[in-house]
């Protein structure tokens, strides 16, 4: 009979320390804590959901605790964090990629949780669905050359009316509220990038040719100057001997031998040809 009372103690105490173990449950710092019983949020007197702060709590051993975290969270505007092609108001396509910041209204829980499964998803839909909305919308202004110009110039602008049209229809479909809208990346289309390309390769080109001519006309400047500069030497030489002949000659003249000179050198130059051509009258005989 001892015995069996001994177990039933022990079995009672089990059964008190594993009840004890299901009326209590942790919420951690930045979450936030709500219980369902068979299904349904416990709610307070207002009828919304009653939550808990982080810390130890307890609950009836029946409920479920749920914990969701209200820190801020991303995702991206594509299931793989590429970009995604959108149809600007100029009908021209470009490629966009961007960030949606939110985080979990403690107020709108029950909301958050009916869509936890696949709650990402579809707020992941949403924006994508409301930046393909606001593009088309985002309008040119006078002076802006395409409507790519205008996304790039005006990104903030764009940002704002894409939160602005998200806000919302976030907190009441997802009960999130959202942060900010960061457009990460605006991509001109594949034929403005192929031109652009073409115009860079261009202008590179162009560029090539136009030093190769800057470097050869620096030579022949460089080689004209350098003739130059020989010519001019040449002709000063030429200046200096000739000035020095015709002070000589000068002298002579005054000494009054002037004529023997030339004659001499006459004779020099004739001695030292090897032939001698005699002008004589071709309607004498010889």
């Amino acid at each position: 009979m001892s015995s069996l009372v001994l177990g039933l103690s022990i079995g009672a105490a089990l059964v008190a320390v594993y009840a004890f173990y299901l009326a209590g449950f942790r919420v951690e710092n930045g979450n936030v804590g709500a219980l369902t019983v068979f299904g349904k949020f416990v709610r307070d007197a207002d009828g919304a959901v009653k939550t808990y702060g982080p810390g130890l709590q307890w609950k009836p051993p029946w409920a479920r605790a749920v914990e969701v975290s209200l820190a801020e969270r991303s995702l991206s505007v594509a299931d793989n964090a590429a970009s995604i092609e959108v149809l600007a108001s100029d009908g021209t396509r470009v490629r966009v990629n961007a960030r949606l910041r939110y985080r979990v209204m403690p107020k709108r829980l029950a909301t958050f949780l009916a869509e936890a499964k696949d709650a990402t998803d579809h707020l992941r839909g949403l924006f994508r669905l409301t930046v393909r909305e606001q593009i088309p919308r985002f309008e040119q202004r006078e002076g802006e050359l395409s409507a790519y110009t205008a996304l790039r110039l005006r990104m903030n602008e764009l940002q704002q009316k894409t939160l602005d049209a998200l806000r919302d229809q976030a907190a009441k479909e997802f009960g999130v509220e959202v942060i900010a809208v960061d457009y990460l990346q605006i991509d001109p289309p594949e034929e403005l990038v192929d031109a652009l390309n073409a115009v860079i390769t261009a202008e590179s080109e162009a560029n090539e040719h136009v030093a190769r001519a800057e470097l050869s006309a620096q030579g022949r400047v460089l080689a004209a100057e350098h003739a130059v500069s020989i010519a001019n030497a040449h002709a000063l030489a030429t200046e200096a001997e000739i000035l020095t002949v015709g002070q000589e000659l000068a002298m002579l003249a005054d000494q009054g031998v002037l004529n023997d000179y030339v004659e001499r050198r006459r004779l020099e130059v004739l001695g030292g040809s090897r032939r001698i051509f005699l002008n004589h009258n071709s309607n004498l005989r010889s």
